[in-house]
């Protein structure tokens, strides 16, 4: 007997956490998602934003700098032909809202997300540590995105006194 087909993700995002496997967190987030308002900053709470833009095989800026306790909200857009990863350690503690296409959930801990070609994905959170962290693709499809040199860094430094 074979399995019946796998609905499409309906958003089209891929969340992944590398300590321990849930395989059933995904779902469960999105149907409370579904229940929750979306969060934002407050208004006069101060956002750094910065938008990475993810083609063959880079991202642009390669370097992104935030600061411990200022909200930073991260905008991936994938302009490129194939879906592109971003992973970093940095986020794997963290309190991180993912919006996808005004799909929003709330995750504690995300180790890479997955960006189809033409989409975008915005990661709002509040760094909470000082220290510089590696980012990187490490999709395989078609060939090694980390080996063609898609990778950069992630450097959180202190807030001014």
């Amino acid at each position: 007997m074979t399995a019946p087909p796998r609905a499409p993700d309906p958003i089209g995002v891929t969340l992944r956490r590398h300590t321990r496997r849930r395989p059933w967190l995904p779902a469960l987030a999105l149907a409370l998602a579904a229940l929750v308002p979306a969060p934002g900053a407050d208004a006069d709470e101060a956002v750094t934003e910065v938008t990475v833009v993810m083609t063959e095989y880079a991202f642009t800026p390669s370097d992104i700098a935030l600061t411990v306790g200022e909200r930073a909200r991260l905008v991936l857009v994938n302009r490129g032909k194939h879906l592109h990863e971003f992973a970093t350690p940095y986020l794997t503690d963290l309190e991180v809202t993912v919006d996808a296409d005004g799909t929003v959930v709330e995750a504690l801990g995300i180790g890479e997300v997955e960006v189809p070609p033409g989409r975008r994905v915005t990661l709002l959170f509040t760094p909470e540590s000082a220290g510089t962290f590696p980012v990187v693709c490490p999709s395989r499809e078609p060939v090694s995105h980390y080996a063609e040199g898609m990778r950069g860094t992630l450097t959180v430094g202190e807030a001014a006194p």
